[in-house]
């Protein structure tokens, strides 16, 4: 993959996780996950970690929490 599609759909990822881009953005970001394996674990973590996020009530993550989030973003990042 190009570098500079990666690097735009990595600086984007939170806003297209949220649907906050304009439609031919989002299009032009999803083609690219879907073309591009580590664009696309990129993706799947960041969404996990919203997700997590949210549900901590805007309360800190616990210590545990991060570590497991740390080390699941380590083993993807290698296996990628």
């Amino acid at each position: 993959m190009a570098k500079k599609q990666c690097e735009e759909a990595l600086e984007k990822l939170f806003e297209f996780i949220d649907h906050e881009l304009p439609d031919d953005e989002l299009t032009r970001i999803g083609e690219h996950l879907q073309d591009c394996p580590p664009c696309e674990a990129e993706r799947r973590i960041n969404e996990k970690i919203k997700n997590l996020a949210s549900q901590c009530g805007g309360e800190c993550a616990p210590d545990d929490l991060r570590a497991r989030i740390l080390q699941t973003i380590q083993q993807v990042r290698e296996g990628a």
